[in-house]
């Protein structure tokens, strides 16, 4: 750190196995920085950024970190499914890491700040049932191929949110590669819902394979399908299906997210269309680091700085995200809140189900 400049490092992956996914993270980061230092920056202090790829695994992100630290990064803003191999690290050298949790680590450490904690393990919430109940789901199937930390997690976090409703998991595929072989399990087991963390192609196969043979699916919920490049190659075959989502769907039009919409067009076009995922919690991790800056004065430490996030009470990016978190209070606590998405009919666009998001209730453990 300046006088006249910040040096904050990014840690996410570029490339591997999940590197498509998060391939629109650096420009949101981009976009929301360059929007900042085009206003003058904070306290006149320009944010600069340098940035590593991780490849998708622990190894990397550690190696990434170890980098960033050593190129006087001042703070890792982190979005990645491989977050375990540098936690301790960067906790060790009291590095603030500002971030998208993808594990429970995130509530163990004090230098790790996120807007949304979705997965731990033994709890869970209501939201994802009270949805289900909603549009008529009373039995599900589980539709999880990603075999990191994160999606085993989330598959138990939703077993628990089903059951805890009455609503039996009557299917469970982790690790099916094979459509039609997981669309007849489905129809045999008489479920009407699925929940899926699974890649598109499979997904879909399972919808399809499930229409064919005259079983329907009533409910279909998949983790990754809110992403505007799916449409083309995929809507069709998803219409009516669900996503949800941890912040506000862009369908909203709130002035935050034409905001966003406006810093993607202007200082990272490159990124077409603007609203993935990756982009926007890349945008939303910026600016709650800058959220965090404004809570200084003079000349900020790491310490004066972790101390001033904890002071934040009310963040909500502006109105992007479904609620507001103290991020004290709040600190490994899951999501109660989520908005949910469907792909309309005309397999084009996504459309927003509920009037509000939908909040519901923290279960298991201390609740």
């Amino acid at each position: 750190m300046t006088d006249s400049s910040i040096k904050v490092g990014l840690l996410y992956p570029d490339t591997g196995v999940m590197g498509t996914q998060f391939s629109g993270y650096r420009a949101g980061v981009n976009a929301r920085l360059s929007a900042e230092n085009a206003a003058g920056g904070v306290d006149g202090r320009r944010i600069d950024y340098v940035w590593e790829d991780d490849e998708s695994d622990p190894r990397g992100n550690l190696q990434g970190a170890r980098t960033l630290v050593s190129e006087g990064a001042f703070a890792v803003l982190e979005y990645t499914a491989a977050s375990h191999g540098s936690a301790q690290y960067l906790d060790d050298q009291h590095v603030p890491v500002v971030g998208v949790a993808d594990q429970p680590l995130w509530g163990d450490h004090d230098n790790m700040f996120t807007y949304t904690f979705v997965t731990d393990s033994g709890r869970s919430t209501t939201t994802l049932a009270d949805f289900v109940r909603q549009q008529g789901g009373t039995k599900a199937a589980l539709v999880v191929t990603y075999l990191t930390e994160a999606s085993k997690l989330y598959a138990a976090g939703v077993r628990q949110s089903l059951e805890n409703a009455g609503i039996p998991v009557i299917q469970d595929d982790i690790d099916s590669t094979n459509a039609t072989d997981v669309a007849r399990k489905i129809i045999d087991s008489g479920a009407d819902t699925v929940i899926a963390a699974s890649p598109l192609d499979l997904y879909t196969g399972v919808l399809d394979a499930a229409i064919s043979a005259g079983h329907p699916i009533k409910v279909a919920v998949s983790a990754v399908s809110y992403d505007p490049r799916l449409l083309a190659p995929y809507g069709k075959k998803l219409a009516g299906s669900y996503s949800q989502l941890t912040f506000a769907a862009l369908e909203r039009n709130l002035p935050a997210q034409r905001r966003f919409l406006q810093a993607m067009a202007a200082y990272s076009p490159e990124i077409q269309p603007a609203g993935q995922q990756s982009a926007i919690a890349g945008y939303i991790n910026a600016d709650l680091f800058l959220r965090g800056l404004r809570t200084q004065h003079g000349c900020p430490t790491r310490e004066s700085f972790m101390t001033g996030m904890r002071s934040i009470a009310d963040y909500d990016a502006d109105g992007m995200m479904v609620q507001k978190i103290n991020l004290a209070a709040d600190h490994g606590q899951l999501d109660r809140c989520s908005d949910f998405v469907r792909i309309a009919p005309t397999g084009d666009r996504f459309e927003v189900v509920n009037p509000l998001p939908l909040c519901g209730e923290r279960i298991g453990g201390n609740g």
